[in-house]
């Protein structure tokens, strides 16, 4: 079985782009500071949320999975 996906948002970075929300609706949410945040890590399958990462026009979003970057 594969390490699950550990998800980091650079709160720094983020800009409220929403695309992660909008991709990945189960996992990641904009808080009412209009920045990422992940509300469910296992709420989508894998391959959406690294979808949804790599939709991120900051690079906001990163997904490791073992210690290592995926995204």
């Amino acid at each position: 079985m594969a390490d699950p996906l550990e998800i980091r948002i650079d709160v720094d970075v983020c800009r409220g782009a929403g695309e992660c929300a909008y991709r990945a609706s189960r996992t990641f949410a904009l808080g009412a500071d209009d920045r990422a945040r992940v509300v469910d890590p296992e709420g989508d399958g894998p391959e959406v949320i690294l979808a949804a990462a790599r939709c991120c026009p900051n690079f906001a979003v990163t997904v490791w999975r073992g210690g290592e970057r995926v995204v």
